[in-house]
């Protein structure tokens, strides 16, 4: 999955499954814990992540996570990695991977 770099209002899905049997989706669940780490930097926790369940119904133990921290890459780089790790109580974690990478035209732009 790729990102432009300074964007803080996408979202990134995933599936929380039950961290016993590794297949039963976890519905109702709150209180995640998210780390991220850009260009191999230190593991740093979310301030306030915004997780939502998108319908525990219809979809579930899907849900989304609003990407809004830490998403500018750095001066002179074209790209570059973000890792994710997401936890819950009684869910199994979830690492997914990002790309932010830096628009070869920008809005506004000639």
């Amino acid at each position: 999955m790729r990102m432009p770099s300074g964007v803080t209002d996408q979202l990134i899905y995933f599936v929380a499954v039950d961290s016993t049997d590794l297949k039963t989706r976890e519905t109702g669940l709150s209180s995640f814990t998210v780390y991220r780490s850009r260009n191999g930097g230190t593991a740093t926790a979310y301030t306030t992540p915004t997780v939502a369940e998108l319908s525990s119904s219809n979809m579930p133990g899907v849900y989304s996570l609003l990407l809004d921290e830490d998403m500018t890459i750095d001066s002179g780089d074209h790209s570059q990695e973000i890792c994710l790790h997401i936890t819950a109580t009684g869910m199994a974690p979830v690492t997914r991977v990002i790309e932010l990478y830096r628009p070869d035209v920008t809005a506004g732009t000639t």
